[in-house]
């Protein structure tokens, strides 16, 4: 599977475009003076991933002073708001939806249309090997995925789930402890 990655100001601008209309839907001008006063969920969620998508672009392009600084800014927003979120793992769609710690290994790859919750964990396993997903994927509340797997499309990862095995089957949603098909979707 390729997944895709910002290689132009164009896609960045593109991808800012879209994922922001996944946080402010309801159309008409969202107020931003109160949104940054008020410290509003979605704009804390949204001024985070905005950054992530401009270091990723700073990265990819090879711009090495402004992917320092992008970093930088990067670290303080997730060490403010535990969202452990490194460039280059989430296709465009990405929608994290809640504040609150959301841990992701370096090599995970998600495709597009990502779908997050808080409390999560996405992680390596003892050999290093971290999981891949597909596109339109979501991952529950307390989630954790772990080792060398991959998850199908449109799958749903249930709150509280450890999942460390493969699921190649499309449309299912996924819980326990171990994780296992529980119903189609």
């Amino acid at each position: 599977m390729e997944y895709l990655r910002i290689q132009s100001k164009d896609d960045l601008k593109d991808w800012l475009q879209f994922e922001e209309k996944l946080y402010f839907q309801g159309g008409g001008k969202r107020n931003k003076i109160a949104s940054v006063c008020i410290g509003a969920e979605k704009s804390i969620l949204w001024r985070f991933q905005k950054r992530l998508r401009k270091t990723e672009y700073y990265i990819n392009c090879n711009k090495k002073i402004r992917m320092i600084w992008s970093k930088l800014l990067l670290n303080r927003i997730s060490n403010k708001y535990c969202l452990r979120i490194p460039p280059n793992v989430f296709g465009k769609g990405l929608k994290i939806m809640h504040c609150g710690p959301i841990l992701i290994n370096n090599d995970v790859r998600f495709g597009e249309n990502a779908r997050i919750h808080m409390n999560t964990a996405i992680v390596a396993s003892g050999n290093n090997c971290t999981p891949k997903f597909a596109n339109n994927v979501i991952i529950g509340v307390g989630a954790t995925v772990m080792g060398d797997i991959f998850i199908a499309n449109r799958n749903v990862i249930g709150a509280g789930a450890v999942c460390n095995k493969s699921f190649y089957e499309e449309n299912i949603n996924i819980a326990g402890v171990p994780a296992k098909k529980v119903s189609q979707r």
